[in-house]
């Protein structure tokens, strides 16, 4: 585990404090404007992969809250009253819940509430895997006692008349231990995997496995589509790969990916040709 890189949990600044206390609901602060909105983007995806038996099964994504100085009580409860109201199947919380792990920890004591007609599935984020050790565990009992199914090297599996989808995730790429022939062994049985990583940067990992790829769908988060992004390039981007997997759609390996902007920010209270949004997606079969 890269307990080195651990210790480094980025810090909201003096810059992003002040700004986060400029009105965010006036269009001539561009920018902070901007941050403040949250898009619900509504997607049919079809596949001739996935089990007729959930034809029109519905996943709500939501990532990279980043609750804190930047973010706070009003908006959570805010976010999980607009996911609530999509009814979906599944949601998925795809990591990065608070600046850092007692951030995140603090998130989920809030008990945001948020509810699926079947469940909510959380993964783990760098900034949750941040130290102490030991909030890992802390993390995970509240998550369960809101309602919040952690899956942490783990894959959650559902089954219609014989037919198997699993949702599977690994801990962090970069700040946690990563478990990928553990979570693929899991998911051998299933009919359809979708992987849900906080990080798109653990993809091409899963490329290079013996087995080839244990998953037809990957959707993750991390990169806030760049947060600052010009031209469909990001000003400074957190991924390794740069540009490879800043947002929307992408396809490697036989394998679809949806990378998500998020819904809060890091640094500082702004965006800009990356807007914040859930994801919606009604799995369909296609013929």
């Amino acid at each position: 585990m890269n307990l080195e890189r651990k210790k480094k949990a980025q810090q909201v600044g003096l810059l992003g404090r002040f700004m986060a206390k400029l009105p965010s609901s006036c269009p001539l602060l561009y920018p902070l404007y901007l941050a403040a909105r949250l898009d619900t983007k509504e997607e049919t995806y079809a596949s001739s992969l996935w089990p007729r038996e959930f034809d029109g099964f519905k996943i709500a994504y939501v990532s990279d809250i980043h609750y804190g100085s930047l973010l706070g009580e009003k908006r959570v409860r805010e976010l999980a009253d607009r996911v609530n109201a999509l009814h979906a199947d599944i949601v998925l919380l795809g990591g990065d819940y608070g600046e850092h792990s007692d951030g995140a920890l603090e998130f989920f004591q809030l008990k945001p509430g948020f509810r699926a007609n079947i469940a909510v599935l959380g993964s783990f984020g760098n900034h949750d895997r941040t130290l102490p050790e030991e909030n890992v565990d802390r993390i995970a009992r509240a998550m369960r006692q809101d309602g919040v199914i952690p899956v942490l090297n783990d894959a959650y599996m559902l089954q219609r008349n014989g037919k198997k989808i699993a949702f599977a995730s690994t801990d962090d790429f970069y700040n946690g231990t990563p478990k990928l022939e553990k979570v693929a062994r899991l998911c051998e049985k299933a009919d359809f995997t979708i992987f849900f990583p906080h990080n798109p940067d653990i993809l091409p990992e899963t490329q290079k496995m013996p087995r080839g790829l244990f998953y037809q769908l990957a959707i993750c988060g991390h990169t806030h589509g760049g947060q600052v992004a010009v031209c469909g390039k990001a000003i400074k981007s957190s991924s390794m790969y740069r540009n490879r997997y800043l947002s929307g759609w992408f396809r490697e390996a036989g394998a679809d990916i949806l990378v998500s902007n998020g819904v809060g920010t890091s640094g500082l209270p702004v965006r800009l040709g990356a807007r914040a949004q859930i994801n919606v997606l009604t799995m369909k079969t296609k013929a």
